[in-house]
């Protein structure tokens, strides 16, 4: 590492992009097509496409799920749009809590909004492969997947600040393109895109990781509540259950 502050930040900032540099392209690559991830699940679906919505997908819907899961703990219905015409159907069955404590996933159903008719598209995960594998990788297991992810947005914080402390003339290179100069152009351009995009790569890099702050930084939660990170979110997000009288159901 070189001496003086501009040279350590040049150091930093080098191998700071070197080394996870190509991580954090594919993580770019796919988050951008995660935007287009509901017309790429579509797509790749042709079963779903004859589907029209209909002022009678609501009762359709209400009745699919009363005869699918009459029992069941909670329903969800998403009605069609502008980026998917069919009816998506969730609910979560009234069933024991998974083994170990971990949170039980619901089931879900794919109908047709003109006539009510649960689909059965082809198996593909569409859109949601790039959306997923945008903060999870594919064939990692999820936690170290998320701490890799998050350890490269971290070098991209680095790299972000020790590369504005690096160019004190920041703004003046950014006016600057010298043409036909060999590598001294490409670092020219590279000055001129960072500069320009600079905003915006900071908010993506930063924004990150707070979705991930829970996993990253739990102790003061851990240190307030008794059930730590899990305290935390019942006490701001709680969840009761509304019981009529008698023992029935709440409408």
């Amino acid at each position: 590492m070189k001496a003086g502050l501009r040279q350590s930040m040049a150091w930093l900032h080098t191998w700071s992009g070197l080394l996870l540099g190509w991580l954090l392209l594919a993580m770019f690559v796919t988050g951008t097509s995660a935007y287009f991830r509901e017309e790429i699940s579509l797509w790749m679906a042709p079963e779903l496409h004859h589907s029209q919505p209909s002022p009678d997908t609501p009762a359709l819907a209400w009745a699919a799920l009363n005869a699918k899961a009459p029992d069941a703990k909670s329903w969800d219905i998403q009605l069609p749009e502008a980026r998917s015409p069919v009816v998506q159907l969730r609910w979560q069955p009234d069933a024991p809590q998974a083994e170990g404590g971990g949170r039980r996933r619901g089931e879900q159903a794919v109908m047709d909004a003109g006539t009510g008719e649960l689909l059965a598209p082809r198996a593909s995960r569409g859109g949601d492969f790039l959306y997923r594998f945008h903060f999870e990788l594919y064939g990692v297991p999820r936690i170290w997947a998320r701490w890799l992810i998050c350890v490269a947005t971290m070098f991209m914080l680095v790299a972000i600040v020790s590369g504005v402390i690096t160019h004190k003339k920041i703004f003046k290179d950014f006016f600057t393109f010298r043409p036909g100069k060999g590598q001294r152009s490409w670092l020219d351009s590279h000055n001129a895109t960072a500069v320009l995009a600079l905003p915006f790569h900071f908010m993506i890099t930063y924004s990150g990781l707070l979705i991930f702050m829970v996993m990253l930084m739990p102790w003061g939660m851990n240190a307030a509540y008794e059930d730590g990170w899990r305290g935390f979110f019942q006490d701001v997000f709680p969840r009761e259950e509304a019981a009529a009288e008698g023992g029935a159901a709440a409408p």
